[in-house]
């Protein structure tokens, strides 16, 4: 018959095991968690889509308000001011600087071409009038405007 001691070191060394097991139980399943954490997770090129997204809206109201003569500082939505949203005194800093640049309500609206408006650009200001927006007419041999954009970038090469 077993004594004591016996049945105690026993009864200890399975509960060394249970522990041990316990111990690697928990490290697989931190190490699955941490897997279905990068299977959640976007992968590089939907951040860059998102961005590029939330970049193209952003211009997108950003004109608007400028045709409209809005300001970032009077923008709201749902009884929320967007400027009141940035929290960041950076962000802030960048709306400041947007907004002297945005005509003030009442003031004369941006000349905006119709149709497509044709330039007069030389050959050496071509890389320049094509980073404002203006693009090549390949039949007419000369660049242009698109209609719907605003004129005033291009007040050099205009007839």
């Amino acid at each position: 018959m077993a004594t004591r001691a016996e049945i105690q070191a026993k009864l200890a060394k399975i509960d060394q095991r249970k522990a041990e097991a316990l111990k690697a139980l928990q490290a697989r399943r931190s190490k699955l968690k941490a897997k279905l954490a990068q299977l959640d997770r976007p992968t590089k090129s939907q951040r860059r889509l998102d961005a590029r997204r939330k970049i193209l809206l952003g211009a997108f109201v950003l004109e608007q308000l400028q045709r409209t003569g809005g300001t970032p500082q009077t923008f709201t939505f749902e009884g929320q001011r967007f400027f009141d949203w940035l929290v960041r005194p950076n962000d802030r800093a960048v709306f400041d600087e947007l907004a002297s640049g945005i005509p003030a309500p009442g003031a004369p609206s941006p000349r905006i071409a119709q149709a497509d408006t044709i330039l007069n650009v030389p050959f050496a200001d071509k890389d320049q009038a094509k980073s404002l927006g203006a693009h090549w007419h390949p039949d007419k041999k000369r660049w242009f405007v698109p209609a719907g954009h605003e004129l005033a970038p291009f007040r050099a090469w205009l007839d």
